[in-house]
């Protein structure tokens, strides 16, 4: 029972020996709204065996007490009162060794014979509904996309369909294939298919460009002929892989060269591979 009902302020605060304006300043003095709602935030941590962190918090208060409370508070109070929750390590899946090959090539992009040394690499190209990727393969001795595969994902999947479809069209034992040091490219899985068709791998500098040449140089005319000169907007995958299927018939049979002495690679394969 408070002793102010019974005797004057003024005599308590003598009794007490405190000035009657600290006692005043000490009575309007406002609550702390956060006590109540502090005392259920370390309780409920407890609880937890200090589990619960501020988003469990908060949807307990919501569920169990009614209580909307903002995370920031939860936060704060948590802070203040020096309290996290115990937190689960997320696991994280090993990144895979890269495995880098010598730069075989050196940028020597002459080739006596079919299939002796071939070139590959990925691109991408934009289409209304997605992103989509060309993995194509080049054969160095008459520039010939001999093998390519399509996808909207860019992944060693791709790279390793696109071999698997060169394997069946051609024997790829004592073959050279050049590449960048791209994932697709130096995974575990790829170099384990190349070394089980007896393929040598070569690969390019990092971040240089230039050591593969022949396939960005390919990948530009492709570009140039069938989206930008024709001012073509590709619609989805499908629409892509029609696309390429008909610039991959004129690139190889009809499309001359310069460097091919005037003709299309199958023009050039036909006349010099007979010789």
């Amino acid at each position: 029972m408070s002793l102010e009902l019974y005797y004057p302020i003024w005599l308590l605060c003598e009794i007490a020996n405190i000035s009657r304006s600290s006692y005043y300043k000490y009575k309007n003095k406002p609550l702390n709204r956060n006590t109540n709602i502090q005392d259920l935030i370390i309780d409920i941590y407890n609880k937890s065996s200090k589990r619960a962190g501020y988003r469990s918090i908060k949807l307990i208060l919501r569920n169990q007490y009614s209580l909307r409370v903002n995370h920031k508070k939860i936060q704060r109070i948590m802070k203040e009162n020096n309290i996290q929750s115990i937190v689960r390590k997320k696991y994280k899946k090993p990144k895979e060794q890269a495995i880098i090959k010598e730069n075989l090539l050196n940028r020597d992009f002459k080739a006596s014979k079919p299939g002796e040394k071939l070139v590959t690499d990925i691109t991408y190209i934009p289409t209304q509904r997605t992103m989509t990727y060309l993995c194509t393969v080049i054969d160095l001795f008459n520039n010939e996309p001999v093998a390519w595969n399509t996808s909207n994902t860019q992944d060693q999947n791709l790279t390793i369909d696109t071999i698997k479809i060169l394997s069946e069209k051609m024997n790829l034992e004592g073959s050279i294939i050049h590449s960048d040091q791209g994932v697709q490219y130096t995974s575990k899985a790829y170099v384990e298919l190349l070394k089980k068709l007896q393929v040598t791998q070569s690969m390019s500098r990092k971040g240089n460009c230039w050591d593969n040449a022949k396939a960005e140089s390919f990948f530009s005319h492709f570009k140039c002929e069938t989206i930008h000169v024709m001012g073509r907007k590709i619609k989805d995958l499908n629409d892509m892989e029609q696309i390429t299927k008909e610039y991959m018939d004129y690139y190889i049979n009809f499309r001359p060269q310069q460097n091919l002495e005037g003709m299309s690679p199958s023009i050039y394969k036909l006349k010099h591979v007979n010789l």
